[in-house]
């Protein structure tokens, strides 16, 4: 038993011997090429090799896109800052240049109407409802500014009166408030009349003409001032204009509807008539 495995072993050490002498010969006799072990490991490897390069560059793709990404992302934020700030700039400019045309157009009205004096306030809030329509201003009796004083835009056109009063705020009722009222009169013919607010006409943003003479003329487009009559409103001041004629709820008589000159869900900044020459 023990010769068996002896001569089994001896066997095994031949046959070792004889590849590994053969392997050395052909090696040696290959100079500069691959050995078939090396080939054979090659042969097998090389899928895996290119596989491997595959995704190598696919995952190495992927990051320049992401990076590249990355940059353009950043870049896009970079420009959508720059762009916020030109535009808020450009914001600036037009509510500097805008201001500058009011405080013209109120030097204008200041040269055309000496007898007044004039308290710039901006508005700070508005109530324009179906019962009341109202203006918050941002100045008050500490600014000089006094209960019933007069308020109009930077053309002069007719706002409204200041009807309640703070320290540093001031409540204007404007001209199409249902409670408001005024003597008027018609640019054309010097025909007087009451300008009042109307429920009815306030959600249209207009107030009437009434108390009109029954031999008067009225045309859609005229004219209509305040006339100054009682002291409250200076006279000449640009109410609105004609936008039409209708019959009072009685038939017998009739009334003007009045589109106010003033753009009144406009306004940023009135005027408030502190002092003016009252007109006899």
């Amino acid at each position: 038993m023990k010769n068996f495995f002896r001569s089994r072993a001896a066997v095994v050490v031949m046959i070792a011997t004889v590849i590994i002498l053969v392997l050395a010969i052909v090696g040696a006799s290959t100079a500069g090429r691959a050995s078939p072990v090396s080939n054979v490991v090659g042969v097998l490897m090389t899928p895996f090799r290119s596989a491997a390069d595959g995704i190598g560059r696919f995952f190495g793709g992927i990051y320049s896109r992401f990076y590249e990404y990355a940059e353009l992302e950043s870049e896009n934020a970079a420009l959508r800052r720059r762009i916020a700030d030109m535009e808020a700039s450009v914001r600036e400019s037009e509510k500097a240049l805008e201001e500058n045309a009011r405080l013209r157009s109120l030097l204008g009205l200041a040269e055309r109407k000496r007898d007044l004096e004039f308290v710039m306030c901006g508005v700070v809030s508005r109530d324009s409802g179906d019962w009341a329509s109202t203006l918050t201003i941002s100045k008050g009796s500490a600014n000089g500014i006094e209960c019933f004083d007069c308020v109009v835009d930077e053309e002069g056109n007719l706002v409204g009166q200041v009807t309640e009063l703070g320290t540093n705020w001031a409540t204007v009722t404007t001209l199409v408030d249902s409670s408001f009222e005024l003597g008027a009169v018609i640019a054309r013919t010097g025909v007087a009349a009451v300008a009042e607010g109307d429920f009815g006409l306030m959600a249209k943003g207009c107030l009437k003409l009434t108390y009109l003479p029954a031999a008067a003329v009225i045309l859609n487009g005229d004219t209509v001032l305040t006339s100054g009559v009682g002291g409250v409103f200076p006279s000449d001041l640009v109410i609105g204009t004609v936008e039409e004629l209708e019959s009072d709820y009685s038939g017998t008589g009739s009334y003007a509807v009045i589109r106010p000159a003033t753009e009144l869900d406009e306004l940023v900044q009135v005027f408030v008539v502190s002092s003016f020459e009252i007109s006899e």
